[in-house]
């Protein structure tokens, strides 16, 4: 009798632990809401640096690998439906850019470098590929085992960012906001007007999250985002006349419109190409995330 109750015990408490997949019931409304939080690295696609070869700039060829710089990011995630889900994301991301990592002779003689703090908000959509999401075992006796709960998966997103962009550059051993300086004579006459600092980007990216346990889980993201504004560098169009950016902005003004050392002149006077004003900046995030599960109830019986 003792040896049959243990058989019925085991068997209904096997039959509790089986495991449930997404596609065949709503166990995708336990883990709808949750809150996230990470680090990463960032790196800019701007008009500095890039490629030892001439040709079309600002593509993944040109990323230089010493830029990558920290990263960080908290956002909240709601998910729409098993396939689908939507996320409300803060980034920062520190951004820099170096002529003196090309070769191409034009570019390191410009000899600009700078330093780009990025405030971001994206509002993003997520398509999820690939789910791997079970209950697992519910009950925490000794001996007893099941099934480990599983809540992979494997996305795309996309969506709308909008972020605030402060480039700096280094005078006399202090960090200065570039904007205000008017580098490419904005403001002068027959100059473009002054920049707006804020632009709007368009991410794209692929992320693969991975459950720990009923409440956590991690993530690895790379994404690219295609902006709207090519002064994320505070680099764009074209060199104004050095001497009257010196008389309206000053001496500083002066100095980061044309930081070369003379040599060739003719390379950077009035009208000579300073930026590629055809092609926007973009930027790339590589993230990992902490992610807690805040909708999902402990069962321990």
């Amino acid at each position: 009798m003792k040896k049959l109750l243990s058989i019925l015990f085991i068997s209904g408490s096997t039959l509790l632990a089986q495991h449930s997949h997404f596609t065949k019931n709503d166990h995708w409304r336990t883990q709808n809401k949750e809150f996230i939080l990470g680090i990463g690295t960032s790196n800019l696609l701007g008009d500095l640096g890039g490629r030892d070869r001439l040709g079309k700039i600002n593509s993944l060829a040109d990323l230089e690998t010493s830029l990558f710089r920290p990263a960080g990011h908290f956002g909240f995630r709601f998910r729409l439906l098993p396939f689908l889900s939507t996320t409300s994301m803060f980034q920062y991301g520190w951004l820099e850019g170096d002529d003196d990592l090309t070769n191409i002779p034009n570019r390191r003689y410009r000899n600009i470098n700078t330093r780009t703090h990025l405030f971001e908000f994206t509002q993003r959509v997520e398509l999820l590929l690939y789910c791997k999401e079970n209950f697992g075992k519910r009950f925490k006796r000794p001996g007893l085992k099941g099934l480990r709960a599983k809540n992979d998966a494997l996305y795309l997103f996309s969506g709308i960012s909008v972020f605030g962009f402060i480039p700096q550059g280094k005078y006399e051993g202090t960090w200065r906001n570039l904007r205000p300086l008017n580098t490419e004579g904005q403001g002068l006459a027959g100059a473009p007007d002054p920049y707006k600092e804020y632009s709007f980007g368009i991410p794209i990216g692929i992320g693969y999250k991975v459950g720990l346990n009923g409440y956590w889980r991690m993530s690895f993201e790379i994404s690219l985002t295609k902006t709207f504004t090519d002064y994320l560098d505070d680099v764009s169009g074209v060199y104004y006349d050095n001497n009257q950016i010196e008389q309206a902005y000053g001496t500083a003004a002066a100095y980061f419109a044309d930081p070369s050392n003379g040599a060739f002149r003719e390379w950077t006077e009035p009208g000579k190409s300073r930026g590629n004003p055809d092609q926007m900046d973009a930027y790339t995030f590589i993230n990992i995330s902490l992610i807690r599960n805040i909708v999902y109830k402990k069962r321990d019986y």
